[in-house]
């Protein structure tokens, strides 16, 4: 059955986006990404989805204005929507039921409560194919007047799914409390055997005292420095930084490989004398994974260009630069000719492809120091540095000659046609990047009005 499932989630963190999916699509549902609201309402117009999660707090259109969105569509309304939220605040459940949303999820969530819900909302969706009529109530609350106009079982959902949310919090609030319990009656018998707990942890553990000179070394230490573990230690490490806080800090272990460690000091009695315990946990896979996440964030999947978001973060730094030393700068804003005629009489993958064969032409264009991005859609900028304003039209002839020798040498079943409009940055007199791309955008399709009246 979950197979035929399609799930919506809208989610602008990445991370907490790929999370759910990987949770829903264990239970084999057919997951979907949409990072915001906007973006949301077409994916939904396109795969009209069986059921959308979405979080409430997002840029551009937030869970709440889509989910009334949603519900005033007649052709959207049977759709499940379920909030993610915190639920601080009462006024969030008023929120819920003028906008009809169809259930409530506290972040963060559990894994197995999470999964319940969704099968009880499916469930229900197929119990009551036959629509059940509205009713409206106008209550007080919070010192304002509220008109509710959502359907009765609709309410009576949305209140036992924020009871049954509260209830699970108050379980996992007592579940806490008793793990606490026993955390604590485990620490006190551990407090008998301090060094068995240094022995068989799998950090690294050093006791130190105030002339840094090494009192103790835990297994997973010896294993990490070796028999040279005073030079290797306080070669590595700068202890001045580290008892600011937790530190990253690279490290090399006994056999000259780098990892990358977390590192902290504290405060601690050792043999009955002032000492302090260094600690170093291995995070290398974790750094790893991060710099992997963040790279993703701000690329573009499809392209391997920047994404809007990585194109803006580095061309802030490119027009300061700019500004600082006098450097003009070319900004080059590009968009696909016949895109619509593509994807609809060929295909969406024919218009992947010439969104692909678009990035290799402006790629072998344009120079590696430049700053390549698909912005959305079918438009692209190029942020070109240290130029001045004649080396656009160059560039353009020399755009132009690319795109032919691709065409040429690709059997498409289409030609990539591109327009092409440019801005001066002058160091002398500047502007922000909004303004330079606007410029660009006009210049662009003043280019492609022309090659409509060839």
């Amino acid at each position: 059955m979950n197979k035929e499932i399609q799930i919506l989630i809208v989610e602008d963190s990445l991370t907490q986006a790929e999370q759910l999916k990987f949770i829903l699509e264990k239970r084999s549902y057919k997951v979907i990404i949409a990072n915001d609201g906007i973006q949301a309402l077409e994916y939904i117009n396109e795969f009209m989805p069986d059921l959308v999660v979405t979080d409430i707090l997002m840029p551009k259109m937030d869970g709440y204005e889509l989910c009334q969105k949603i519900k005033e569509n007649d052709k959207l309304n049977h759709i499940p929507v379920i909030l993610l939220t915190s639920l601080s605040d009462p006024i969030d459940v008023i929120k819920g039921l003028k906008i009809k949303a169809d259930n409530f999820i506290t972040k963060p969530y559990n894994e197995k409560f999470l999964l319940s819900r969704i099968q009880h909302m499916l469930i229900n969706v197929e119990l009551r194919k036959n629509k059940i009529g509205e009713m409206g109530i106008e209550v007080f609350f919070a010192g304002e007047k509220h008109f509710i106009n959502s359907e009765r079982i609709q309410i009576i959902d949305l209140l036992l799914s924020t009871f049954e949310n509260a209830v699970q919090k108050s379980k996992e609030l007592e579940n806490a409390n008793n793990e606490l319990k026993k955390a604590f009656e485990t620490i006190r018998k551990l407090e008998k055997n301090y060094r068995g707990i240094l022995e068989s942890n799998t950090d690294a553990l050093i006791v130190i005292n105030d002339d840094k000179k090494v009192l103790y070394l835990n297994p997973a230490a010896n294993k990490l420095f070796g028999e040279k573990y005073e030079e290797l230690i306080f070669d590595t490490l700068n202890f001045d930084e580290i008892e600011n806080g937790i530190e990253e800090t690279k490290i090399n272990d006994i056999n000259g490989n780098q990892i990358i460690g977390e590192v902290c000091i504290s405060e601690t009695d050792w043999e009955g004398k002032d000492a302090y315990l260094l600690s170093i946990r291995d995070i290398t896979e974790k750094v790893r994974l991060r710099e992997k996440l963040k790279v993703q964030s701000l690329t573009d999947e499809l392209t391997s260009l920047y994404n809007r978001r990585g194109f803006f973060n580095i061309v802030e730094h490119k027009v300061k630069f700019a500004k600082r030393n006098k450097k003009g700068m070319l900004l080059f804003f590009i968009d696909i000719d016949g895109m619509k005629c593509i994807n609809d009489n060929l295909s969406h993958n024919q218009g992947d492809c010439a969104l692909v064969g678009a990035a290799k032409i402006l790629k072998d264009t344009f120079n590696e120091n430049d700053v390549l991005a698909r912005i959305g859609g079918d438009e692209f900028a190029v942020l070109c540095m240290n130029v001045d304003e004649s080396y656009g039209a160059k560039l353009i002839n020399r755009l132009m000659d690319r795109q032919s020798e691709f065409n040429n040498k690709h059997g498409y079943d289409f030609n990539i046609s591109m327009s092409i409009g440019y801005s001066y940055f002058d160091p002398d007199n500047p502007i922000d990047i909004k303004e330079l791309i606007a410029r660009a955008d006009k210049k662009m399709y003043k280019y492609k009005k022309s090659k409509r009246n060839i």
